[in-house]
Protein backbone atom coordinates (compact mmCIF):
# COMPACT_ATOMS: atom_id res chain seq x y z
CA UNK A 1 0.00 0.00 0.00
CA UNK A 2 1.26 3.42 -0.93
CA UNK A 3 1.93 5.85 1.90
CA UNK A 4 2.91 8.78 -0.28
CA UNK A 5 1.79 10.25 -3.60
CA UNK A 6 3.83 11.45 -6.53
CA UNK A 7 2.28 14.67 -7.87
CA UNK A 8 3.05 15.65 -11.45
CA UNK A 9 1.76 18.81 -13.10
CA UNK A 10 2.27 19.01 -16.85
CA UNK A 11 1.62 21.99 -19.10
CA UNK A 12 2.16 22.37 -22.87
CA UNK A 13 5.68 23.54 -21.99
CA UNK A 14 6.48 20.29 -20.21
CA UNK A 15 6.70 19.06 -16.64
CA UNK A 16 6.01 22.03 -14.35
CA UNK A 17 6.10 20.20 -11.01
CA UNK A 18 7.04 16.77 -9.71
CA UNK A 19 7.07 16.19 -5.98
CA UNK A 20 6.31 13.63 -3.32
CA UNK A 21 3.30 14.59 -1.22
CA UNK A 22 1.01 13.36 1.54
CA UNK A 23 -2.14 14.64 -0.16
CA UNK A 24 -3.41 16.71 -3.06
CA UNK A 25 -6.38 19.07 -3.11
CA UNK A 26 -7.52 20.38 -6.49
CA UNK A 27 -10.41 22.54 -7.75
CA UNK A 28 -12.61 20.21 -9.78
CA UNK A 29 -15.62 21.48 -11.70
CA UNK A 30 -17.82 19.62 -9.18
CA UNK A 31 -16.10 21.11 -6.10
CA UNK A 32 -12.85 20.54 -4.24
CA UNK A 33 -11.27 17.14 -4.85
CA UNK A 34 -9.01 15.65 -2.19
CA UNK A 35 -6.68 12.75 -2.93
CA UNK A 36 -4.81 10.70 -0.32
CA UNK A 37 -2.50 7.73 -0.93
CA UNK A 38 -4.41 4.60 -2.04
CA UNK A 39 -7.24 6.66 -3.53
CA UNK A 40 -9.40 4.79 -5.99
CA UNK A 41 -8.57 5.70 -9.59
CA UNK A 42 -10.44 8.78 -10.74
CA UNK A 43 -10.41 11.18 -13.67
CA UNK A 44 -11.76 14.68 -13.01
CA UNK A 45 -12.13 17.94 -14.91
CA UNK A 46 -10.31 20.79 -13.17
CA UNK A 47 -11.27 24.49 -13.12
CA UNK A 48 -9.13 27.54 -12.33
CA UNK A 49 -8.27 27.68 -8.66
CA UNK A 50 -5.83 26.62 -5.98
CA UNK A 51 -3.85 23.41 -6.03
CA UNK A 52 -2.77 22.46 -2.51
CA UNK A 53 -0.36 19.71 -1.53
CA UNK A 54 1.84 18.83 1.42
CA UNK A 55 5.52 18.53 0.57
CA UNK A 56 8.39 18.41 3.05
CA UNK A 57 5.97 18.81 5.94
CA UNK A 58 4.68 22.12 4.56
CA UNK A 59 1.43 22.85 2.75
CA UNK A 60 2.26 24.27 -0.67
CA UNK A 61 -0.08 26.10 -3.02
CA UNK A 62 -0.11 26.95 -6.70
CA UNK A 63 -2.57 28.39 -9.19
CA UNK A 64 -3.88 26.01 -11.82
CA UNK A 65 -6.02 26.59 -14.85
CA UNK A 66 -8.64 24.37 -16.43
CA UNK A 67 -7.54 20.85 -17.23
CA UNK A 68 -7.75 17.28 -16.06
CA UNK A 69 -6.60 15.35 -13.01
CA UNK A 70 -5.96 11.62 -12.97
CA UNK A 71 -5.52 9.99 -9.59
CA UNK A 72 -4.15 6.52 -8.95
CA UNK A 73 -3.30 4.88 -5.61
CA UNK A 74 0.28 6.22 -5.65
CA UNK A 75 0.22 9.04 -8.19
CA UNK A 76 -1.68 12.18 -9.23
CA UNK A 77 -1.19 13.66 -12.69
CA UNK A 78 -2.64 17.08 -13.45
CA UNK A 79 -2.71 18.34 -17.03
CA UNK A 80 -3.37 22.05 -17.51
CA UNK A 81 -2.49 24.86 -19.88
CA UNK A 82 -1.88 27.15 -16.88
CA UNK A 83 0.20 26.66 -13.73
CA UNK A 84 2.00 29.18 -11.51
CA UNK A 85 3.68 28.97 -8.13
CA UNK A 86 3.30 32.03 -5.86
CA UNK A 87 6.94 33.09 -6.14
CA UNK A 88 6.62 33.35 -9.94
CA UNK A 89 3.47 35.49 -9.90
CA UNK A 90 3.80 39.23 -10.54
CA UNK A 91 1.09 40.54 -8.21
CA UNK A 92 0.88 44.05 -9.69
CA UNK A 93 0.63 42.77 -13.26
CA UNK A 94 -1.97 40.19 -12.20
CA UNK A 95 -4.09 42.83 -10.45
CA UNK A 96 -3.98 44.91 -13.63
CA UNK A 97 -5.00 41.86 -15.70
CA UNK A 98 -7.99 41.43 -13.41
CA UNK A 99 -9.01 45.10 -13.68
CA UNK A 100 -8.62 45.09 -17.47
CA UNK A 101 -10.63 41.88 -17.92
CA UNK A 102 -13.42 43.11 -15.63
CA UNK A 103 -13.59 46.41 -17.54
CA UNK A 104 -13.79 44.57 -20.86
CA UNK A 105 -16.49 42.30 -19.44
CA UNK A 106 -18.70 45.32 -18.72
CA UNK A 107 -19.04 45.93 -22.45
CA UNK A 108 -21.11 42.75 -22.72
CA UNK A 109 -23.97 44.09 -20.59
CA UNK A 110 -26.64 41.40 -20.25
CA UNK A 111 -25.22 39.31 -23.11
CA UNK A 112 -23.27 36.45 -21.50
CA UNK A 113 -22.28 34.32 -24.46
CA UNK A 114 -19.73 33.92 -27.20
CA UNK A 115 -16.06 33.03 -27.44
CA UNK A 116 -14.84 36.50 -26.47
CA UNK A 117 -17.00 36.51 -23.33
CA UNK A 118 -15.78 33.01 -22.40
CA UNK A 119 -12.16 34.09 -22.89
CA UNK A 120 -12.63 37.12 -20.61
CA UNK A 121 -14.21 34.91 -17.92
CA UNK A 122 -11.23 32.52 -18.16
CA UNK A 123 -8.83 35.46 -17.84
CA UNK A 124 -10.68 36.69 -14.75
CA UNK A 125 -10.72 33.22 -13.18
CA UNK A 126 -7.00 32.73 -13.90
CA UNK A 127 -6.00 36.13 -12.51
CA UNK A 128 -8.06 35.50 -9.38
CA UNK A 129 -6.51 32.04 -8.94
CA UNK A 130 -3.02 33.57 -9.10
CA UNK A 131 -3.90 36.24 -6.53
CA UNK A 132 -5.47 33.60 -4.28
CA UNK A 133 -2.29 31.50 -4.50
CA UNK A 134 -0.13 34.44 -3.43
CA UNK A 135 -2.52 35.27 -0.56
CA UNK A 136 -2.68 31.65 0.61
CA UNK A 137 1.10 31.27 0.45
CA UNK A 138 1.43 34.34 2.67
CA UNK A 139 -0.62 32.60 5.38
CA UNK A 140 1.76 29.63 5.64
Amino acid sequence: MATILTLEVTTPRGLALRTETDYVQAPSVEGELGVLPNHLPVLAAIRCGLLKYKSGGQVQVAAVGPGFLQAEPDRVVLLSDLFATPEKIDVDATKQELVDANEALKTFGERHEGAEYDELKRNIDWAQAKLDAVAEAGKN
